[in-house]
């Protein structure tokens, strides 16, 4: 089943002089897919997530989501759409600052969704990733690799169609880093789809389709045979 398709789609910016990180891109993505963005940083991996994520408005080209055309979707549709298929994990973690990270997760699955708060399901996702002692913290609390794995878990937490990761592994050892590539393969098989953005060519391994960013173009990642 079709998550998420581009066709065609471009964004430029103007700072002093014009930036294109995205020029014609097509991509389609279907449930169960693991899709690798690969490229150096600071050539419009996030930009190309946040454009997929209907988070930033492409300058031409047209972008589906859930098999709907999104420049046809009024901003409240759009919002709900987003909340209910469409977990996010950004370079920078977002949290609710006066929840604790427990709250935060339950405060997500309802976002959008029909699901109720599970504690048990939460505290589950929590010990996984090594955070069920740091479930009573406030955000300002946990460290830089905390907040990654909780980032991760926010997004994990509602099962959404469509997980879009950007850097995902930041800030973790190999030994966390593996754990959430693992997770992101059961998603997988559990009928989500999942992009991941990284320049960390250990993990881009682990996705079946590979592609690579480069001046504003996407081409698919050759994999040597061994």
């Amino acid at each position: 089943m079709e998550i998420c398709r581009l066709e065609n789609v471009s964004k430029s910016y103007f700072t002093g002089e014009k930036l294109s990180p995205l020029q014609n891109i097509n991509l389609l993505i279907k449930a169960g897919d693991f899709v690798s963005i690969e490229g150096s940083s600071g050539l419009g991996k996030s930009t190309l997530l946040h454009v997929m994520g209907s988070l930033l408005k492409a300058d031409a080209g047209k972008l589906y989501l859930d098999q709907k055309e999104v420049s046809l979707m009024t901003d409240r549709q759009l919002t709900e759409l987003r909340a209910a298929k469409i977990g996010f994990i950004f370079q920078e973690p977002r949290l609710i600052q006066a929840l604790t990270l427990q709250e935060n997760l339950e405060f997500t699955i309802t976002l959008g969704t029909k699901r109720k708060s599970k504690a048990k399901e939460v505290l589950s996702l929590l010990d996984r990733l090594g955070l069920s002692e740091r479930k009573d913290f406030l955000p300002y609390q946990l460290s830089g690799g905390q907040r990654r794995r909780a980032m991760v878990a926010g997004a994990l937490i509602k099962r959404p169609a469509l997980i879009l990761a950007d850097e995902p592994t930041n800030d973790l050892d190999d030994f966390w880093a593996h754990e959430i590539i693992q997770l992101f393969l059961e998603a997988r098989q559990q009928g989500s789809a999942v992009v991941m953005a990284t320049h960390n060519h250990q993990w881009t391994k682990a996705a079946p389709f590979r592609y690579r960013l480069e001046d504003g173009e996407l081409s698919p990642v050759q994999v040597q045979q061994q």
